[in-house]
């Protein structure tokens, strides 16, 4: 599979944890952690779509802030704060087998966040020449 390849293919996965999300996000019986831990995995795919579009190599990570660095650290355009994926993190693994709080991120705030994500890493695939 060719990088551009591979980066469409990250952001169908990203649409996908981006519907789980909505379809659970209010669901009585459903901790918020859960569709959060869904808004994680969609960034995570935008970020690295992303960086595989602009054929970055980055190692098997689950850490936003690692991914955000890789693009940083190649230059590339990133119109957000380096930390603005952060409060994301928590999510990957700790809150989904810890009885945890939500951390400083509310839902909606996860939400807005995920669907920033989204549209940034869209059209950065796009202007790359790959197509979502």
């Amino acid at each position: 599979m060719t990088p551009s390849d591979e980066a469409r293919r990250l952001l169908r996965k990203a649409d996908q944890d981006r519907a789980v999300f909505h379809a659970i996000k209010n669901q009585p019986g459903i901790d918020a952690e859960m569709a959060c831990f869904h808004a994680q995995q969609a960034v995570e795919k935008c970020l690295k779509a992303v960086l595989l579009a602009n054929r970055i190599t980055f190692r098997r990570t689950h850490n936003l802030d690692e991914l955000v660095d890789r693009i940083l650290d190649q230059r590339l355009p990133f119109p957000f704060a380096a930390d603005h994926f952060s409060l994301l993190n928590p999510f990957a693994v700790l809150l989904r087998y810890e009885d945890l709080d939500l951390i400083g991120i509310s839902p909606k705030e996860t939400e807005t966040i995920m669907e920033e994500a989204r549209r940034w890493a869209g059209e950065v695939v796009e202007k790359s020449g790959v197509h979502p």
